[in-house]
């Protein structure tokens, strides 16, 4: 059996207007077809904008928006109720959500994982777990993903206990493991938070989750774990800030590196070559075969 070899996975995460989005276009600058599901608001004008301006090409560019759940006026006027009636510990037992079963967004983006449908060319690409490394798939973001777990776990209701809470953070770290696992590059946007970290103690920033004990798990399986960042007019990459968990193994260890996901391709491609080298079989000496001295 020949020994293959997944392509890198990145966790960028940084604050908003970082960047972030917007280095999506160095993707298709490296050669890969981009598939983009988008959590954002305003996401998709960033990345199109950003392909326009540098001269990106968009016909290997694919995209599916799925928006949070919307709260609709009614609802809200539900939830206002029951917060001016309930105290905090009853909010918390309230054993159904409320409008949960409009809370279809994690499903859907389910879906768009188990078959892309491109909204841009209206053609169906097959599930993620097919895909090459001459694919890339990209979540923007996972603060989205963050409130459609929430929203499919106890839809509206104003509070979750720690159960609930419990069972949101499994369906996202299980997401996460199933999508750095696969043979197409995974890149994951988050924004940030700054938290106090129970067991070194002090002040870190980490990416910003559903839960505080989610944070520190989901870097783990990354190949790359980049902060992004501004400086003025100017945009970074940073493996190297202080209280900040990052790592890297295509990239090096600095600050104000370029915004660019070429690198980690071009890493990519040198540890597939690789593998690829060390599978061919080598030619079999002829044992019969005798040397001759003159």
């Amino acid at each position: 059996m020949q020994e293959t070899i997944g392509a890198p996975s990145v966790l960028l995460m940084g604050a908003p207007g970082s960047g972030k989005t917007y280095s999506i276009h160095t993707l298709l600058k490296a050669g890969l077809e981009v598939f983009v599901i988008i959590t954002e608001p305003n996401g998709l004008d960033s990345l199109l904008d950003a392909v326009k301006r540098e001269n990106a090409d968009i016909s290997k560019l694919h995209w599916h928006v799925i928006a949070p759940m919307p709260t609709s006026i009614k609802v809200l006027m539900e939830q206002a109720q029951k917060i001016n009636t309930m105290g905090y510990e009853d909010l918390g037992k309230i054993k159904t959500g409320i409008s949960k079963r409009d809370a279809t967004q994690f499903m859907d983006l389910l879906k768009q994982l188990e078959n892309f449908h491109d909204q841009r060319t209206r053609r169906d690409f097959g599930g993620v777990t097919t895909w090459g490394p001459d694919r890339a798939l990209v979540l923007d973001s996972l603060t989205g993903i963050n409130i459609m777990v929430q929203d499919c776990t106890v839809g509206s209701k104003p509070t979750m206990h720690q159960g609930e809470y419990g069972v949101a953070m499994n369906a996202i770290h299980r997401l996460i493991i199933t999508l750095t696992s696969l043979d197409c590059y995974f890149i994951l946007l988050a924004h940030i938070d700054r938290v106090i970290d129970p067991v070194r103690g002090g002040s870190f920033i980490m990416l910003s989750a559903l839960g505080q004990k989610l944070a520190p798990k989901l870097p783990a399986p990354f190949s790359e774990v980049i902060l992004a960042y501004r400086e003025g007019a100017n945009f970074y990459w940073s493996t190297a800030t202080q209280n900040v968990d990052t790592k890297c193994r295509a990239l090096r260890v600095a600050d104000k590196l370029p915004p660019s996901f070429v690198p980690v391709v071009e890493a990519g491609l040198k540890r597939t070559e690789q593998v690829q080298k060390s599978n061919d079989p080598t030619p079999a000496q002829n044992p019969t075969q005798t040397s001759k001295v003159g």
